[in-house]
């Protein structure tokens, strides 16, 4: 199955490798967190340096899912050629274990994960953990 969670619950040990395979899917490592916490880091994953940077704008004068729909996240977010490929990786090991998609934003935000998490149960058909939002384009 496809889970998330958030860097802070893998630095605080909330969650660990024992609970799933954990990808960090972030365009810049988190700093400090330690490579044994994780499995693998596939920034292919992340939204766009541009996108990031949009939304991290927004984000300074409201509130996280307000900068998430006002820098249009729905219809930007797209993957690369690599990244569709990362995505089907991901989704072919989680038919036979957990894995846990991991980026910066808190767990019940608005964030790519569950749109990642979305793509890949429409394209490979694998099953996914809770989903905190809707995604009318994902």
């Amino acid at each position: 199955m496809l889970k998330q969670a958030s860097v802070a619950q893998i630095r605080n040990q909330d969650i660990t490798r024992a609970d799933g395979y954990i990808v960090i899917a972030m365009c810049i490592y988190p700093r400090g967190l330690k490579r044994e916490l994780r499995d693998e880091f596939l920034p292919q994953l992340a939204p766009s340096r541009e996108l990031l940077a949009d939304f991290k704008n927004f984000e300074k004068s409201g509130s996280h899912d307000e900068a998430f729909i006002k820098c249009d996240y729905y219809t930007r977010f797209r993957l690369s050629e690599s990244g569709s490929h990362d995505l089907r990786h991901v989704s072919d090991l989680s038919r036979t274990r957990d894995v846990i998609l991991v980026c910066q934003c808190q767990l019940g935000q608005r964030c790519h994960r569950e749109m990642l998490m979305l793509m890949a149960r429409e394209r490979f058909s694998v099953e996914v953990g809770e989903i905190y939002h809707e995604y009318p384009l994902a």
